[in-house]
């Protein structure tokens, strides 16, 4: 029952629902969901005399992070906020500890890895849906029907503050047009989800061996990847862009000839896809350049976030702090943040636990490359990815990609008779 609760948890991440739980507080079925499977997994355990954990490296990073956001919660400059952050941590992160104990089974870890590339098809489809709404009613049409929806979704506070101050628009050559998000609140956190199933779907499509599966998968590809150029986000972008060299490197580097010149084909696909349209080419090409308004303004916050590092560079300003130290007038629910999660973590929770996160990811993508298999190298090749759009935007506040990105996490990890030595058992 667990484990068909916890894929079932997967395939519903991109149609979430919020709860009004209280005044401000939206609790996103994600965050009931993950502490009721963690729950049954604990009864579970107990009822069997024993939890099972591994003794790995991305158990102690994650346990580490986790403590010291603690610790800097209680140091925090507004232990309000911060308790609540700290909330949204412990109704997530459990996830982990349930996927990684569920994944040791074959049967589970190909099911989990269908479901990613299943639940990344849906939230593509829902995106290209809305992104092709205005070409049939409007744009002005279609952004009412969206900012009607969103409470729904968001969530009655959140959603109002999305709607207030939306970055569903983009502006190319003069021209407005309306980005790829989704059900998602805004084109960043929706091109995080979908990128990090897609690399999935690449790895998989590799390992599937019936000919209609692998044409699905493809599809399904195909649409996650189209919907993230039409997200107009350029640090996602940059990061498909990186985990795609990084995936036909490896992969070049185990293959023959032929399977290298097969290879060679698919990186020109990508980079003729990638400048298909003008519109697409001009919004990556200002990625570099300094003066567009978007890229000052991105600097500016860098700035300000460092600063604040190299003034609190132990616990940070505390957990939830960082808003109101950058302008003390800002609201509970300020949008008012780094754009870059390295230098989010750093500010609000201190340079080690920037460090332990960095780690996470860097651990995880050399555990995927170690594993030799296709699979495994879309897992690490969408934690490239994860890793270089983390440097212009901050997901991890997103409860569907922080639960996505702990599961990838969990997907990579194998558990041999070797590794079985390594786990630890807890007795009840």
């Amino acid at each position: 029952m667990t484990e068909y609760f916890f894929i079932g948890l997967i395939l519903i991440l991109p149609f979430q629902f919020a709860l009004n739980a209280g005044e401000n507080i939206d609790l996103v079925i994600t965050r009931v969901l993950v502490p009721i499977i963690f729950l049954v997994w604990l009864v579970r355990g107990f009822s069997k005399k024993e939890l099972w954990l591994p003794s790995k490296a991305e158990t102690w990073l994650i346990l580490f992070f986790i403590g010291i956001s603690f610790v800097s919660m209680i140091f925090s400059r507004d232990w309000g906020i911060g308790s609540r952050k700290m909330v949204f941590f412990l109704t997530v992160f459990p996830v982990y500890f349930v996927a990684v104990d569920i994944l040791r089974n074959k049967k589970y870890k190909a099911k989990a890895a269908k479901a990613i590339v299943i639940s990344g098809t849906l939230a593509a489809i829902a995106g290209l849906v809305q992104f092709a709404l205005p070409f049939v009613v409007g744009l002005d049409a279609t952004l009412k029907v969206w900012k009607g929806i969103a409470p729904f979704f968001l969530g009655k506070y959140f959603g109002k503050i999305v709607t207030t101050n939306p970055s569903w628009l983009v502006n190319i050559s003069g021209e407005t047009k309306m980005r790829a998000f989704g059900l998602f609140p805004d084109p960043h956190i929706f091109s995080f989800f979908i990128s990090l199933c897609f690399f999935v779907a690449i790895g998989y499509l590799f390992l599937e061996k019936r000919i209609a599966i692998r044409i699905m998968v493809a599809a399904g590809a195909i649409l996650m990847f189209s919907a993230a150029l039409l997200s107009y986000s350029r640090g996602a972008y940059l990061g498909i862009l990186s985990g795609a060299i990084y995936f036909s490197f490896i992969y070049l580097s185990r293959s023959g000839y032929l399977k290298k010149t097969l290879a060679a084909l698919s990186i020109i696909a990508l980079i003729f896809l990638l400048f298909y349209s003008s519109a697409i080419s001009r919004r990556l090409t200002s990625s570099f350049n300094l003066k567009e308004g978007s890229n000052v303004e991105r600097m500016k916050n860098w700035k300000e976030a460092a600063d604040v590092v190299s003034n609190n560079p132990f616990f940070g300003v505390g957990l939830g702090s960082y808003a109101t130290t950058i302008n003390p007038m800002a609201e509970e629910r300020s949008s008012i943040y780094a754009h870059n999660i390295f230098l989010d973590v750093a500010a609000e929770t201190g340079i080690l636990n920037a460090l332990i996160f960095f780690c996470l990811i860097l651990v995880s993508v050399l555990r995927n490359v170690w594993n030799k298999d296709m699979l495994s190298l879309g897992l690490s090749a969408g934690l490239v990815y994860f890793f270089v759009h983390g440097i212009f935007d901050t997901p991890i506040y997103s409860p569907q990609v922080l639960t996505m990105f702990l599961i990838i996490i969990s997907l990579g990890i194998k558990i041999d008779s070797e590794a079985k030595k390594e786990n630890v058992k807890i007795a009840a």
